[in-house]
């Protein structure tokens, strides 16, 4: 049971890294396109706020990386056990050699290579990179549900509502993210006029963001639950009702910026108020990931049955 507990809990940090670089990497590559009238093109690479954009690019993909390193790492750990040392070899076993290397975790990979290529061009190549980075990002949403519960189903309908649920929350949470580091820059650069507008448009993004993060939550809780009961009975089902909770502290947080603080835009105390509120805001967000993390390596009450 410690082995197991042990494990739990390295594929979930692993899969929680993979969940952040590739927020952060889904937020820039929106954030550039959204501050492009506000900041004389963000996402060209040129001036302070492209340059912040760009490093925040970097250390997304970065993680990206790691956390393609560190699942491997996981799972290999978690298959051979407690008494068996991870090698090299027996990460190739099981990266290249297994059907969950193969068939999921190597597409999830190259994705995440492929990214951080696109993200170096990008500061060099603008337009050219920005096009690869969201082409790497859209990627990585599609390869990362090839190694969770949606690979079990029979038909593609779970694994397309998992890209929808995690591309759903990149955008809302990443750009905010992304956001909140080039706001103070962006402040001083263009005024706190243009962080207003770049609020606004932001705000038109979170809100379909959300929108998609809550429905396709609902659908995947029909799918992948067999009863109500099972909601308290099981683990998954625990975990799941945790989200959900988190899920509309977070939404309530960014409905309060949305609604009080927004308003108060255009001058630094009004760019100062919002950054403090969204800071809280990508903290409980950073808390669903890491509980989503934790979900998707539990067994489904349906696997239970």
């Amino acid at each position: 049971m410690a082995g197991e507990s042990s494990a739990l809990v390295l594929l979930a940090g692993a899969k929680w890294i993979t969940y952040l670089g590739l927020t952060a990497l889904t937020g820039t590559v929106a954030v550039g396109r959204l501050l492009a009238p506000a900041a004389g093109d963000a996402g060209s690479g040129r001036g302070p706020v492209a340059r912040r954009l760009h490093r925040v690019a970097a250390a997304g993909a970065g993680l990206l990386v790691a956390g393609a390193a560190a699942r491997l790492y996981a799972q290999t750990w978690s298959v051979f056990g407690l008494d068996e040392p991870v090698t090299l070899e027996l990460m190739r076993v099981v990266g290249i050699d297994s059907r969950w290397g193969a068939g999921g975790w190597r597409p999830q990979a190259w994705a995440a290579v492929f990214a951080t290529v696109a993200v170096a061009g990008w500061r060099y190549r603008p337009r050219r990179g920005w096009w690869l980075a969201a082409l790497a990002t859209a990627g990585a949403w599609v390869t990362l549900p090839l190694t969770g519960h949606a690979a079990s189903f029979p038909t593609v309908a779970p694994h397309v509502v998992q890209v929808v649920h995690g591309l759903g929350a990149g955008l809302w949470v990443g750009s905010l993210t992304a956001f909140v580091a080039v706001a103070s820059r962006l402040g001083r650069e263009r005024g706190h006029e243009s962080v207003a507008d770049g609020v606004r448009r932001f705000s038109v993004l979170a809100q379909g963001a959300v929108a998609a993060v809550a429905l396709s939550g609902v659908v995947t809780a029909v799918l992948y639950v067999g009863s109500w009961r099972d909601l308290e009975a099981t683990a998954w089902g625990r975990h799941l009702l945790l989200k959900t909770a988190l899920f509309l502290t977070v939404g309530a947080v960014g409905a309060y910026n949305w609604r009080r603080l927004t308003p108060r835009l255009g001058d630094a105390a009004g760019t100062k108020a919002l950054l403090r509120s969204a800071r809280v805001e990508l903290l409980l967000a950073a808390v669903v990931l890491l509980v989503t993390a934790f979900l998707v390596h539990l067994a489904m009450p349906r696997e239970m049955m």
